[in-house]
């Protein structure tokens, strides 16, 4: 007499339905780790805010001045990069920390706090640099370290 349940190629016998289960277990595990991914890039990101700059000509220099600034944010979290009007990189990103006068000679840039009691970048600090290697045209971005907080030229 011959057995009535299915056997597998092997002649072992497996329930279609462990099977079936298993794939469908599978395919649940891989959906929640993809809902995972999503949450975790699409989360509602804190509100960013933007940076205004007022760029004005003083002497061999541009003062780039800040005002409407992220609260709360220390020098060392906010970042210049400059390019020239090529798009080349002429100062790679550097933290306002850095931009003091012992790299001057380095970057042509500087970044002077209005109020030296409060240590965070506040509205009315500025940016000095030199015009000669930061011509009229360079591009200005100032970043902080989740997203770029504006993009202007120097005009």
């Amino acid at each position: 007499m011959r057995d009535a349940r299915p056997s597998g190629k092997d002649g072992s016998s497996e329930s279609p339905l462990l099977a079936n289960v298993l794939k469908v277990a599978v395919v649940l595990v891989l959906v929640g780790l993809l809902y995972l991914d999503v949450v975790r890039f699409t989360g509602s990101p804190s509100p960013t805010v933007g940076v205004e700059l007022t760029i004005t000509q003083a002497d061999a220099n541009w003062s780039v001045v800040l005002s409407v600034l992220p609260p709360g944010k220390l020098p060392s979290e906010m970042f210049l990069l400059l390019r020239s009007a090529s798009r080349d990189i002429t100062v790679p990103r550097t933290s306002f920390v850095n931009l003091s006068a012992v790299n001057w000679s380095r970057l042509h840039v500087q970044y002077e706090k209005a109020n030296a009691a409060i240590v965070e970048v506040q509205s009315g600090d500025r940016l000095l640099i030199a015009i000669a290697p930061h011509p009229s045209g360079t591009i200005i971005e100032i970043s902080d370290e989740r997203s770029i907080l504006t993009v202007d030229t120097l005009v």
